[in-house]
């Protein structure tokens, strides 16, 4: 309640539960936070967290002032010809478009899971249920390793563009970035299908032995 007696007003309630899912996701976790915990600390009802953010997504984007849901990204590299290039682009994109200061919401993000683990695991585990869990065969030891090794193409290039701001990464055209960078996603995603082909190759019937001259077998 407000100190004259008032009920809050749309943005403090918006506000105080932004600082309660804040503190559950730290805690707890992006995986074991739920909606009706952060309403508990923020003690209004749950549907009010569901009216301002929609969902549990939602409510983590808007606590850490992402710019986007990284599913709604990743639909939007699906949507045309795949390429590494397309991945690339779209995904600075994100930090880009729109923004007052472009990339200002990455430098926040990186000095938040720098500054806490508690936040970093938060931070992961969203990546992880939004862009990766849903991916077919998304357990394997050899999807995670390539999960893992374009997710580090992708910030090492954000980092260069707009922490460290290392030329010409930080002011050339996010195209041409996305084209230089690009064929190293392709490279990574090609690794995965060519060793999926050849351990399914492994268990398939090889051709006959063919014949040495000479040997009289």
């Amino acid at each position: 309640m407000s100190p004259a007696g008032r009920r809050p007003g749309a943005s403090e309630t918006r506000s105080a539960i932004l600082q309660a899912a804040r503190a559950e996701f730290s805690a707890a976790g992006y995986t074991a936070a739920s909606i009706r915990k952060v309403a508990r600390r923020a003690e209004v009802d749950p549907a009010l967290v569901y009216h301002y953010f929609t969902d549990k997504a939602g409510l983590f984007v808007a606590g850490l002032d992402l710019p986007a849901d990284p599913r709604a990204v990743q639909m939007q590299v699906q949507q045309g010809p795949p390429s590494g290039a397309r991945i690339v682009e779209r995904f600075l994109a994100q930090w880009e478009e729109g923004a007052a200061e472009p990339g200002r919401a990455f430098v926040t993000l990186t000095q938040a899971v720098s500054s806490s683990p508690e936040v970093a695991r938060a931070v992961r585990e969203f990546l992880t249920e939004r862009v990766w869990a849903n991916r077919p065969g998304s357990a394997d030891e050899e999807t995670m390793k390539t999960t893992a090794l374009v997710s580090s193409q992708l910030l090492g290039v954000a980092w260069a563009r707009y922490v460290i701001r290392m030329e010409p990464l930080a002011t050339a055209p996010r195209a041409q970035v996305a084209a230089w960078v690009g064929p190293a996603i392709e490279g990574y995603l090609a690794e995965r299908l060519d060793t999926s082909t050849s351990q399914g190759a492994d268990n398939a019937p090889g051709p006959p032995a063919r014949r040495r001259r000479g040997s009289g077998q």
